[in-house]
């Protein structure tokens, strides 16, 4: 269950690379570090080039490094008037066929100058938000899940067909980082 609560998180983690928008201040409730730099809203053209379909492998790794992987896709599309981001996302986690199983909804949240995300996966009764925005090239954003911990997205290495998702947690309020996935974006060719 732990396994595929991570890869689902993982998931989340390509999901938030979409996110953009702090200028200075933590959103409420985001759980940003104290060490995070500041955020800034990302370029319209990132956001853009990240629409459309997505072949991915999902690297999720346990407390002693040890590495499972697991193929899916991810769907990225504009919706309500190109104001929200609505991400479909799949895995064939444990042999099965490859399905649906979370969505993420991602808009601008102008009140508290972020880029907002909710995840959702109703099987297991999963959801939550987080917040955060571009640096030094990455997109990071940061929120507690339901337990509390605190997690950190980041998705770097941008290019016109690929890029690297990766998703931690923290403990000790951002102080140290467990590595817990990667997944690697490839741009789904049609054939």
């Amino acid at each position: 269950m732990q396994e595929l609560r991570s890869a689902l998180l993982i998931s989340f983690l390509s999901s938030l690379s979409l996110a953009a928008g702090l200028t200075g201040a933590a959103a409420p409730g985001a759980g940003r570090a104290k060490s995070e730099p500041t955020y800034q809203r990302p370029d319209k053209k990132l956001l853009d080039q990240m629409i459309g379909d997505w072949d991915v492998d999902y690297a999720i790794y346990d407390e002693h490094g040890g590495v499972r992987h697991y193929l899916g896709t991810a769907s990225f599309r504009w919706i309500l008037d190109d104001k929200a981001i609505q991400e479909i996302w799949t895995s064939d986690y444990r042999g099965r066929k490859t399905q649906p199983y979370g969505t993420t909804l991602e808009f601008y949240d102008a009140k508290r100058q972020s880029w907002t995300a909710v995840w959702i996966y109703p099987e297991q009764s999963m959801y939550f938000s987080v917040g955060g925005g571009e640096v030094d090239g990455r997109i990071v954003l940061t929120g507690n899940d339901q337990e509390g911990v605190l997690q950190r997205w980041s998705n770097q290495d941008f290019q016109s067909d690929s890029f690297v998702g990766r998703f931690e947690v923290s403990k000790d309020s951002g102080k140290t980082w467990r590595l817990v996935g990667v997944n690697h974006m490839q741009r789904h060719k049609a054939g």
